[in-house]
């Protein structure tokens, strides 16, 4: 059998690639018993958009946590002079007291009354609540 010259043709879309092919005529062509000409589907392409916006808020996190490390490295060494502590009780103020894994460092971050002598040197937007709580 000789060498047939042939064109084809190309529709890509999103979605779908469609094609046939012709002879020298414009007329379609046939091989294996069947016209060439089809279709194939895909699915439609995914953006990043979700995934970009777990990474940002991954990376939001890390950055956070670092910057709040840095200033208990920071305030340590002063913070240890008045209460040593004050980093591991604030660390743990947000954990259930129910939660077995937490180690008993107090009940909040300041819950006896000679922490009130401390609110009350240094006053804060908490101090007044917790002051006229007890």
């Amino acid at each position: 059998m000789g060498k047939i010259s042939y064109n084809i043709g190309l529709d890509i879309g999103t979605s779908l690639i469609g094609f046939a092919a012709t002879d020298n005529l414009n007329k379609p062509i046939r091989a294996k018993g069947k016209t060439v000409i089809g279709v194939r589907l895909f699915e439609e392409g995914k953006t990043a958009a979700d995934r970009r916006g777990f990474r940002t808020t991954r990376r939001r996190l890390s950055r956070r946590k670092w910057r709040l490390r840095l200033l208990d490295e920071i305030f340590d060494k002063e913070m240890a002079k008045v209460d040593n502590t004050f980093f591991a009780r604030l660390k743990e103020s947000n954990l259930s007291p129910k939660d077995a894994n937490k180690k008993y460092l107090g009940s909040l971050l300041f819950p006896e009354k000679k922490d009130f002598k401390f609110y009350e040197d240094y006053p804060t937007i908490i101090s007044s609540t917790l002051c006229s709580n007890a």
